[in-house]
């Protein structure tokens, strides 16, 4: 399956972010493309052996993969979970350190984002001017997610590389939140301000705008061992399923819509319960499992069922429709669909593989079969794999792209679903929210302890220019001495 998406996009995508498999037409996000499928194939093709598909990807990264030719406004959130992260984890698992020095040149171009009032980042940034800016086109606030979810990346660059800047911009926004007044304990609302300490808002949820956010702490937590982290997740996790977990009316499930919570006069916490429930949600099902890798910590036991509630009903929304695959968003009481198309979204399956590594109880992989059989039926075509418009219907019109993340996260999960646990263990991975491998602290390219950059303590991180990008970038030769990395040609491809 995925031979058959990397030879789509090399026939009718090279060199652009995406294709367009039906109409055999090239996508991209932005007017010089970012390269979004081969960076983030690069990982899952190595993972999976494709080592022809490897060499052309990794060698179109290199050779074509230039932040200083990007103009316009792009996502600082998106560009960090897929072309910083797919260049970390490609450099994790290959070695070769001129991915390294291309996230290490990205990331630099990045950082002008953090500089605001209160050291949140700004949603969007020009790379090449180095100005930053909200949808708006101003300086209000950023989406809990985009600020919330770039300190896994940042950390272990600084890990890798010994500059402390990166960890040190990305980790002050967690405490920046933390100082917030928070109206229920750990939850955020969607948007955050990047002027003020100011969190307002009584309306919570774990779908598109907040979802990696709480993944992220428990992972930054797992990826280095920093105590401070999981009590950040776990404080949230408690609030989650106390007020924001709901049972469906016929008792039959449980689902997490989004949620909205009032504080009467003695204190008490009453929450209201929407119907609407997105497939993005379904990541909560890995999430709340993965507590249970906290081994002795409080509440692993409980949230761990949560997790595995949550992949049920997950599952279940599979299973309600004709086609085998979970519509964008549901009602989350009955599975009627209120978005009934099908993106080629990862979420169900990454859970459907942290169960199957956390109780190696079959049913994971039967059922991650079943969604492979269905990929196959209804979403391959002649060329790469495309979406449903609605998965109700038997020969629905196709949703017309390959997303990026579909080699990412969905392939990569289904695959490993069907490893052993020797291939990315959990011990020695924890996977960012693209799916993309980074090695924790005493493992892999993070082995050795006295390469770490210590977790700032002191957050009087200054406000302002970081200088030009060429001061912050890490020389070839200097990342070649530092991980004895040989920087010859790879591919017949020059830097």
């Amino acid at each position: 399956m995925a031979a058959h998406a990397w030879e789509a996009y090399a026939r009718f995508g090279l060199g652009h972010d995406e294709v367009r498999p039906v109409a055999q037409t090239p996508h991209d996000w932005y007017a010089t493309p970012l390269l979004s499928t081969p960076v983030d194939a690069l990982d899952a093709l190595f993972v999976m052996r494709l080592d022809a598909a490897f060499a052309q990807a990794k060698a179109l990264v290199l050779a074509s993969l230039d932040p200083a030719r990007f103009a316009g406004r792009l996502s600082v959130f998106e560009t960090t979970i897929r072309v910083v992260g797919g260049l970390l984890g490609a450099f994790d698992l290959d070695g070769d350190a001129r991915l390294l020095a291309k996230a290490v040149d990205l990331a630099d171009r990045l950082l002008p984002a953090f500089d605001t009032p209160n050291g949140l980042p700004l949603n969007f940034l020009n790379l090449s001017s180095g100005v930053a800016c909200d949808y708006s086109g101003e300086f209000h606030g950023v989406g809990l997610a985009a600020a919330g979810s770039l300190q896994l990346e940042f950390q272990y660059l600084s890990d890798l590389t010994g500059n402390p800047i990166y960890a040190q911009k990305a980790l002050y926004v967690y405490e920046q939140m933390q100082a917030m007044h928070q109206n229920v304990p750990g939850l955020f609302p969607d948007w955050l301000s990047t002027e003020s300490l100011e969190a307002p808002g009584w309306s919570f949820q774990i779908g598109g705008m907040a979802d990696s956010y709480y993944e992220y702490l428990m992972k930054l937590w797992l990826s280095t061992g920093d105590e401070k982290y999981y009590k950040y997740y776990i404080t949230a996790a408690k609030s989650i399923a106390n007020y924001m977990v709901a049972t469906s009316s016929d008792k039959s499930h449980v689902y997490i819509p989004v949620t909205d919570i009032t504080k009467d006069k003695f204190g008490n916490f009453k929450a209201t319960h929407r119907s609407t429930f997105p497939h993005l949600a379904c990541f909560s099902g890995a999430m709340f499992a993965m507590g249970s890798m906290a081994e002795t910590k409080d509440q692993s036991d409980q949230l761990f069922q949560l997790g595995s509630q949550l992949t049920e009903t997950c599952w279940r929304m599979y299973k309600a429709t004709v086609t085998g695959l979970g519509a964008d968003v549901v009602n989350g009481d009955t599975f009627e669909a209120k978005d009934p198309s099908y993106k080629l979204r990862p979420e169900v399956v990454e859970s459907l593989f942290y169960m199957w590594r956390l109780t190696h109880d079959q049913i994971y992989r039967d059922r991650g079969w079943e969604v492979v059989q269905s990929l196959q039926k209804h979403c391959r075509s002649e060329f790469g794999f495309h979406g449903l418009t609605d998965v109700t219907v038997v020969g629905s019109l196709p949703w017309d792209k390959q997303e990026s993340f579909f080699l990412a996260e969905t392939l990569k999960y289904l695959y490993l679903l069907f490893s052993p646990d020797e291939v990315l263990p959990l011990e020695k991975y924890v996977f960012n929210t693209e799916g993309h491998p980074l090695s924790v602290r005493g493992h892999g390219r993070r082995a050795d302890p006295r390469k770490f950059v210590p977790l700032p303590t002191n957050f009087a991180v200054p406000v302002g220019k970081i200088g030009k990008v060429s001061d912050q970038m890490m020389k070839l030769r200097e990342i070649e001495k530092q991980f004895g990395l040989t920087m010859g040609k790879s591919f017949g491809v020059e830097e």
